[in-house]
């Protein structure tokens, strides 16, 4: 489930300077799929940093992750059009640390985080019964 949609994308930006951003084949509208790839590029970077305390994708969607993704996504595509403003960048750079105060506990994000793992879980455990024929044994 992604965090924004193209509907957020445009509210942010507006219909021509998305087109602008999106449109890569020139035909006068947004290409739908180089969207849902800076949403899906957005999303990935935001997770990297939430799925070390929180199980991902966040369902429900808090308001504050909607705003950071439309966002990164926005910052994704100026990036491919290689027209990314001072601005943005700062923007791309303010998210990433709030995303790490996130982790640390400095800032917060209204979702359940992962249950913690039991003492020993993760591990293999494999037991035999004893060999019964082996070079040392008689027949």
């Amino acid at each position: 489930m992604a965090y924004s949609t193209t509907t957020d994308l445009e509210e942010r930006v507006g219909a021509a300077e998305l087109i602008a951003l999106a449109d890569l084949d020139e035909d006068g509208a947004a290409d739908t799929a180089a969207i849902a790839d800076a949403i899906a590029d957005a999303d990935a970077h935001i997770n990297s940093y939430l799925a070390v305390l929180f199980v991902v994708p966040i369902v429900p969607v808090p308001d504050v992750l909607v705003k950071r993704s439309t966002t990164l996504a926005i910052y994704f595509l100026q990036l491919r059009q290689n027209s990314v403003t001072e601005d943005m960048r700062k923007e791309y750079e303010n998210i990433t640390q709030w995303l790490k105060d996130v982790l640390a506990g400095k800032a917060t994000l209204d979702a359940a985080t992962k249950p913690p793992e039991a003492p020993g879980a993760g591990g293999i455990h494999y037991e035999t019964k004893p060999r019964v024929f082996g070079r040392d044994e008689p027949l």
